[in-house]
């Protein structure tokens, strides 16, 4: 009883304070290492996971392991890369159930170097400043994602930025690909058609050529369950057309003789299948610069196959491509848009379809992408009755098309020249309370093409739209500036049209500084004059049109009636307004979509905002914030010569004067407390301030 007193007495006393102290810190430690929380102050809560990540990692049916390999204490930035990579493994594990996992490996060690190797994970060579001294370090800067039997490596992760929409879209693809393979039957067919009189023709590459291949799916074959199968098939002459005609090809014709007669017709690619469906793997004859033959595609086949094969198995969404009016070509990397469909083929396929009245029944949104001709009535009709049961339309229109000479006329001189496109779209978008301009918007802000010798050439059809120009409350357009438009025709909106239940949104416009060229002749720069300040001012480039929409028809045509016959009941399918909410996002140019200003990796802000406008028109705005998150660009805002002079003079003697200023506040308030406390206790003797101390 008396020790019980004792220790009582004690753990009450000042006595146990220190040892109290240090026992609850321990056990504030030990509680906060398995339960704890974080606060995201950021704007875009750029430390936060996402919806769809939470959702995705939350669900998952097998384990599913994440082995980083990223090399400790690396100079700015890469250091930050590595502590934002550890913040999202704690937030997938944080989100996600038992079956998420992940872990950390010491690149030093010469084993995890060599495992990381193994999963085709590579060692980067950065710049380090140590010393005074500029050096080159290598560097591990990757991960590999584990699930079931699939393999996915991540590597080159300079960069934070859309780190977590690379991830969580790797992750869902994977976990994709191992349900449809676990439920596939049969196997999937990788088929090199090569005629075997192309060996005669000294082709680098040719002839270990189905060797490599074979290299490259054994590798696949390992991480998908081993099921491809690879064959080489020789094609006859006959067969040379058809493969050309059904899979695109290339077909190769040679000829012999000092009369040039066609010798012969060959064929060379190499083609992924499984039932109807089939990816074409890049694979082309190409001649080099100083002559001779070279295969083309060799150099990443086992990636190249890798993405093909979750190309062809993958569930993307189709979105309608039409093809019938002169659009720009998804097969067209030069000219066309080959380079967008690479760019969104992650997420979506797009169908290329003929005519706009052969839109199939799983179709939600349709693409038209430059088109050149005309569109019927019965087209016309089409896509407004598509939109009125609550489809999206994605419209890239040209008012002018140019056309450029052909390579000989360009060897004397001959220029382009510039006609205008007449597509009878006109017709639904005054219904929809908008229209395009006849010309071009040239901008101040523009793109300056540096060109040895002259300088700097102002490229006034190229406007280079700052975060001002950007819509930054709008989902496609938001985090994004210096965003490139090329050859783009000003959106107008015409009040008295608008239907009442669509909303308007600019999503891009130039700067203030801007002009309309209706009258195009050429694009030279220094053929164009700068109106005064009149003619100057913002203009939309692309806009976005969302709501219930009232149809551009007031009845159907006369192709989409319903024969009549003695005795039967007349129908109708003419929706006068929309059943459902419609979206439309219109802009004023389809060269955004072609290599001029999109890049190949898409990581520009003009690839960005295409692939925001995919997600947005079909419901998929977590993947844009994931996408965006961290591409927030603080640049200064733009101002005034008065402006910058006024706050320099405020940085440079404002401050220290109202640092003196406090100072002075400061002395006189000690002094008056010293005269206050003097007078409280000395109120008889008559006190002399002192002036300095």
């Amino acid at each position: 009883m008396n020790a019980f007193k004792k220790c009582t007495a004690w753990l009450m006393g000042p006595k146990s304070d220190m040892y109290l102290l240090l026992i609850i810190l321990v056990l504030a430690n030990l509680v906060s290492a398995g339960a704890f929380f974080r606060f995201d102050l950021t704007n875009e809560h750029s430390y936060s996971l996402s919806r769809a990540s939470k959702e995705l990692v939350s669900t998952l049916d097998e384990p599913l392991s994440v082995k980083v390999y990223f090399t400790s204490n690396l100079p700015a930035p890469y250091n930050s890369v590595e502590r934002y990579l550890r913040d999202l493994m704690i937030e997938y594990k944080g989100a996600g159930n038992k079956r998420f996992s992940y872990e950390f490996f010491d690149t030093e060690n010469a084993e995890n170097r060599q495992q990381a190797q193994a999963y085709g994970l590579r060692p980067v060579q950065i710049q380090e400043v140590k010393d005074t001294e500029i050096g080159l370090k290598t560097a591990w800067m990757g991960l590999v994602l584990l699930y079931g039997d699939s393999i996915e490596a991540l590597d080159s992760l300079g960069t934070s930025d859309g780190l977590e929409y690379r991830l969580t879209t790797s992750m869902g693809r994977m976990i994709a690909m191992n349900d449809t393979l676990s439920g596939l039957t049969g196997s999937i067919n990788l088929t090199l058609y090569a005629s075997s009189e192309l060996s005669q023709f000294g082709i680098s590459g040719f002839k270990d050529l189905e060797k490599n291949i074979a290299a490259a799916c054994t590798q696949v074959n390992k991480k998908n369950r081993n099921r491809l199968s690879f064959s080489s098939k020789d094609p006859s002459k006959e067969e040379v057309d058809e493969l050309a005609r059904r899979y695109g090809i290339q077909k190769i014709n040679w000829s012999v003789g000092k009369n040039g007669e066609e010798g012969g017709a060959g064929a060379l690619g190499l083609v992924l299948s499984f039932g109807e469906r089939f990816r074409m793997i890049p694979l082309e004859l190409s001649r080099g610069i100083f002559g001779g033959y070279s295969i083309a595609g060799l150099e990443n086949l086992e990636e190249t196959l890798g993405d093909a094969l979750q190309g062809l198995l993958s569930r993307s969404i189709e979105i309608g491509y039409l093809s019938g009016h002169g659009e720009k070509s998804l097969a067209d990397a030069r000219e066309g848009s080959a380079r967008l469909e690479n760019l969104v083929s992650d997420r979506y396929e797009l169908r290329e379809i003929v005519s706009a009245t052969e839109i199939p029944e799983n179709i939600t949104t349709i693409m038209v992408n430059g088109p050149r001709s005309e569109f019927s009535e019965s087209e016309l009709y089409a896509l407004d009755q598509f939109l009125m049961r609550g489809g999206n339309l994605f419209l890239l229109l040209d008012t002018v098309e140019e056309i450029l000479p052909d390579q000989n006329m360009a060897m004397y001189g001959a220029q382009a020249t510039y006609e205008s496109v007449h597509t009878g779209l006109d017709l639904l978008l005054s219904s929809w309370g908008v229209s395009l301009s006849s010309g071009y918007v040239l901008d101040k802000e523009c793109y300056l093409a540096r060109q040895q010798g002259v300088g700097e050439i102002p490229l006034y059809y190229v406007p280079l739209l700052p975060k001002e120009g950007m819509n930054s409350k709008h989902p496609v357009s938001r985090n994004l500036a210096y965003v490139l438009f090329l050859q783009s025709a000003a959106i107008t909106q015409v009040h008295e049209s608008m239907p009442e239940g669509v909303k308007f949104t600019t999503l891009a416009s130039s700067s203030p500084q801007s002009w309309l060229l209706e009258d195009v002749t050429t694009l030279n720069p220094y053929s164009f004059s700068i109106p005064g300040p009149e003619e100057l001012s913002k203009r939309n480039l692309a806009v976005a049109l969302e709501g219930t929409f009232t149809s551009a028809f007031s009845a159907s045509p006369v192709i989409f009636s319903e024969q009549e016959e003695s005795g039967a009941l007349k129908t109708t399918k003419h929706l006068s307004s929309s059943v459902l909410p419609g979206r439309v996002i219109l802009v004023g140019s389809s060269a955004i979509t072609t290599p001029a200003v999109l890049d190949e990796n898409g990581t520009q802000p003009i690839g960005i905002f295409l692939r925001n406008a995919f997600d947005y028109l079909n419901g998929n705005e977590d993947l844009i914030s994931m996408r965006t998150k961290g591409l927030a660009l603080n640049t200064l805002d733009k101002t005034t010569e008065v402006k910058r002079k006024a706050i320099r003079g405020v940085n440079l003697y404002g401050l220290p004067l109202l640092t003196a200023l406090a100072g002075l506040l400061v002395w006189r308030g000690r002094v008056r407390r010293r005269r206050k406390i003097k007078n409280h206790y000395f109120p008889s003797v008559e006190i002399k301030e002192e002036v300095s101390q």
